[in-house]
């Protein structure tokens, strides 16, 4: 009894950790995912309401893997708010288990590819996934929007990391009258591995949670205040 006591434990953290890992790769970096997400027909059903900071899950026509919508509002900018998702070195102070994060190939101002490796601790070997990653900007609702999605054949596997095979993800920052933002994120992820689905699908709350309460804090802080974004010019802001 308490031999499989403790493998079900083991098995559970082994759970967290690869939903962590998977989820937050996804906010540091298909088609599909976007499509069904923005369905009039996708039923959100709120699962946390903590804080001021709300989380979803979501049934995905064709896989075993829940959707979650993670909301929130903010007193910033969202610019401010993309500066941070963008700044990819600061990734292990807000993304739990996140090593390192950089840039592997620069296409425009707001559309790149990037490698982010993911420190698990034991018994999960680390994870590593590359993400083509595009953002855009509404210059009439002064809307911030970014998706990510898998690119695992961009950069060649790395000897000790399990390499990520499908990921999906959006950040929109929308500014409100009343000076806040309103902070969305989706996220689909296919951890793969054996461990059964409907397991996974009770551990995936926590993860985004965090980041959330971990993005907020650094945005109260003013760390980003002033930073710049490329394809954001100061005199579009000005004209909102």
């Amino acid at each position: 009894m308490l031999y499989r006591t403790l493998a079900m434990a083991m098995m559970l953290l082994k759970i967290r950790i690869i939903l962590i890992l998977s989820m937050f790769a996804c906010a540091c970096g298909s088609s599909s995912l976007h499509a069904q997400l923005h369905d009039d027909g996708v039923e959100w059903k709120l699962k946390r309401d903590r804080n001021g900071i709300q989380i979803f899950l979501s049934k995905v026509s064709g896989s075993k893997f829940r959707a979650v919508m993670s909301v929130m509002e903010v007193e910033a900018t969202p610019k401010q708010l993309a500066a941070l998702v963008m700044d990819l070195e600061n990734c292990p102070n807000w993304a739990s288990l996140c090593k390192s994060a950089k840039i592997i190939e620069r296409i425009s101002a707001n559309e790149t590819y990037v490698h982010s490796v993911n420190n698990a601790p034991f018994p999960v070997r680390n994870r590593d996934i590359v993400s083509h990653v595009k953002w855009s900007y509404d210059p009439v609702s002064g809307k911030v929007s970014m998706r990510s999605d898998a690119a695992p054949d961009k950069l060649p596997k790395k000897r000790g990391l399990v390499r990520i095979q499908y990921a999906s993800s959006e950040w929109h920052f929308t500014p409100k009258p009343n000076g806040m933002v309103l902070v969305e994120n989706y996220a689909h992820v296919d951890p793969n591995g054996k461990v059964p689905a409907w397991l996974i699908n009770l551990t995936i709350v926590e993860s985004p949670y965090k980041t959330l309460k971990n993005m907020r804090k650094l945005i109260l802080n003013g760390v980003y205040n002033d930073a710049d974004v490329a394809f954001i010019s100061d005199d579009e802001l000005e004209t909102n």
